[in-house]
């Protein structure tokens, strides 16, 4: 039976996801959350989670960002502001991920990002939140080697495990840095832009000669996720039904193959209440929503119904055991 860490991603962005996070944690189909500390309410917000599912056998992780709500620390990171100091949008949120600069202040620049990833987790030790794991949203901070480096720094100095860069299937993370450098274009210089490519294709380089490497999963499993081949609101439930059908086969057939006993692999969801006649209303949450949660759109809460549809309905406990990120 394989070893699995099931984590929801992109707690406490906007109410639709959280509640969907809360139901599948007490169905018993998710054993990590990925929670963001730098978004409007996270105090009520993450109380709430803990208290809904008291009682229930799941681990909390800081989803660090860079691509959406607020710093914490309110300084002008490198790649956060618009004059080339971490571009900040109006109102001083993080901009998008495809809009992120480099500055020529490196040492400045990573050591107001080590500053601002320290004090994201800091907030879960401020509201006596235990926490076992470091993630980045949107894997932004595994773009570029200082990046990367910073955030393995962050996650030792804290004692936590982290997420693995290492992404399966390998031609779906391949597509999307393909999109994202592609997308970065006005905001990238050229000479950055084939940085982030070649930290992408040399991870397993990197990984192997970084002395010190916090524990982690041996890969992330990103099978059960991705946007649905239709216009988003107009599908039918029972097209939704469809979709989840075939996600939840991917993950079956992913999940029918041994792997070693020694190896944990995570598996990563994005999930969302799942309630279609309200997805306008979703869909809304998001345009209003204080924590300015960017880079995903509201073209993607289809998918997020399908993926909390396939995990709610299906048992998949005689394919996997959960493990803790304790004993990574």
């Amino acid at each position: 039976m394989n070893k699995v860490i099931f984590t929801a991603d992109d707690y406490g962005a906007i109410p639709a996801i959280d509640q969907g996070i809360i139901k599948a944690v007490n169905a018993g189909k998710i054993n990590s959350v990925a929670a963001f500390s730098n978004h409007h309410l996270f105090e009520s917000k993450i109380k709430r989670l803990l208290d809904e599912c008291d009682g229930r056998n799941f681990e909390v992780g800081c989803h660090l960002t860079i691509s959406s709500g607020k710093p914490i620390s309110g300084r002008k990171i490198g790649l956060l502001t618009r004059r080339g100091t971490l571009s900040l949008r109006k109102g001083k949120y993080f901009k998008k991920y495809t809009q992120m600069r480099r500055t020529r202040h490196v040492e400045k620049e990573l050591n107001d990002l080590h500053y601002e990833l320290s004090k994201q987790v800091e907030q879960f030790e401020k509201y006596n939140i235990p926490i076992t794991h470091l993630s980045s949203h949107h894997n932004t901070l595994f773009f570029f080697k200082d990046y990367h480096e910073v955030f393995f720094k962050v996650a030792k100095e804290n004692n936590l495990a982290v997420r693995s860069p290492l992404n399966i299937p390998k031609a779906m993370n391949d597509l999307y840095m393909s999109m994202v450098v592609l997308r970065m274009f006005d905001n990238m210089s050229k000479e950055n832009r084939q940085r982030i490519l070649t930290h992408t294709r040399s991870m397993r380089s990197f990984l192997a000669h970084y002395d010190g490497l916090p524990d982690m999963p041996i890969a992330l499993n990103t099978v059960h996720y991705g946007p649905l081949a239709l216009p988003t609101n107009n599908l039918t439930n029972q097209e939704v039904d469809s979709f989840a059908d075939e996600k939840n086969l991917s993950l079956r057939e992913e999940l029918s193959m041994d792997a070693p006993e020694e190896e944990v692999m995570e598996y990563v969801f994005h999930l969302i209440d799942d309630n279609y006649q309200r997805l306008g209303e979703y869909c809304k949450q998001t345009k209003f929503s204080k924590s300015k949660y960017t880079g995903i759109d509201s073209g993607y809460f289809d998918s997020r119904m399908a993926e909390q549809r396939a995990l709610l309905n299906f048992d998949l406990s005689t394919l996997v055991s959960f493990e803790s990120w304790k004993n990574l």
